[in-house]
């Protein structure tokens, strides 16, 4: 599951996920090709909108076929 964000930063449960699978430093997709914004709001409890407008204005922003 998805933790809240808080001063952009985010908590992510990993304990379902095999011992070696992450480790400190490791950069993980939370949004992209593999995983839809809406799929993220679900895990989180959410939706789609309010993850979107919870993004802060340091977070890096690329619109593609926009």
């Amino acid at each position: 599951f998805l933790g809240r964000v808080s001063m952009d930063s985010i908590v992510l449960d990993i304990s379902a996920l095999p011992p070696d699978r992450l480790k400190a430093g490791d950069l993980v997709e939370l949004i992209g090709p593999s995983q839809t914004v809406d799929q993220a709001a679900c895990h989180a409890g959410t939706i789609g909108y309010e993850i979107l407008t919870s993004l802060g204005h340091r977070f890096h922003r690329r619109y593609v076929n926009g």
